[in-house]
C-alpha cells in the first residue's frame, strides 16, 4: 500500500513544521499512541428507490472511527483518525501510513481581475492524519483500510 501511494517517511515534528508542503499527501509517521477514543458515528444517507416509489428515502448508517494522538520522539503530537475500530492502547508503538490534512492551508482563488489568498482550515480544527494502515509494533499487528476494486 505504501508503495502505491508514494508515501514519504517523516517525523511528527517535520510533518507539523511543513504542513503546507505535505497537505493531502501520503505520509508514514512513527511514534507512541496517546489518549485513544473510539466513536460510533450515526449519519443519514439519502438513497434512490426502485419500482413505483420515486421519492428517495433516507436511511441511517453507522460507522466506527478511532481517534488518537501520535507522539513523536521529540514530544510533538499529531491527531490520527482511523475509519474503523482499531486495537491500539496508550503507549503502543505504531507506524501510520495515511493522508495528511494540514490545519490552516493557504489557497489561491483566481478571479477575473485579481488572485486572492485565503486560509482554509479542516473539519477537525487541527492537523491530522487520515490513517490507511496502522502497524502496531507493540502487538506485532497490522490493520488497514481495505481498498475496493471497481
Amino acid at each position: 500500500m505504501a508503495s502505491d501511494l508514494s508515501s514519504v517517511k517523516l517525523s511528527v515534528r517535520e510533518l507539523l513544521a511543513q504542513q503546507q508542503q505535505y497537505h493531502k499527501k501520503a505520509v508514514i509517521v512513527e511514534g507512541q499512541v496517546k489518549s485513544v477514543v473510539s466513536i460510533d458515528e450515526t449519519d443519514k444517507t439519502t438513497v434512490a428507490t426502485w419500482g413505483f416509489n420515486i421519492i428517495p428515502s433516507t436511511v441511517k448508517s453507522t460507522a466506527s472511527a478511532t481517534y488518537f494522538y501520535l507522539e513523536g520522539d521529540t514530544g510533538d503530537n499529531v491527531l490520527v483518525k482511523y475509519l474503523a475500530d482499531l486495537d491500539v492502547m496508550a503507549d503502543d508503538n505504531v507506524a501510520i501510513t495515511g493522508l495528511f490534512n494540514a490545519y490552516a492551508v493557504t489557497v489561491e482563488k483566481k478571479g477575473l481581475l485579481r488572485t486572492q489568498r485565503e486560509q482554509v482550515s479542516n473539519d477537525l480544527g487541527e492537523p491530522f492524519i487520515a490513517a490507511l494502515s496502522v502497524e502496531n509494533k507493540t502487538k506485532q499487528k497490522v490493520e488497514y483500510i481495505r481498498k475496493t476494486e471497481e
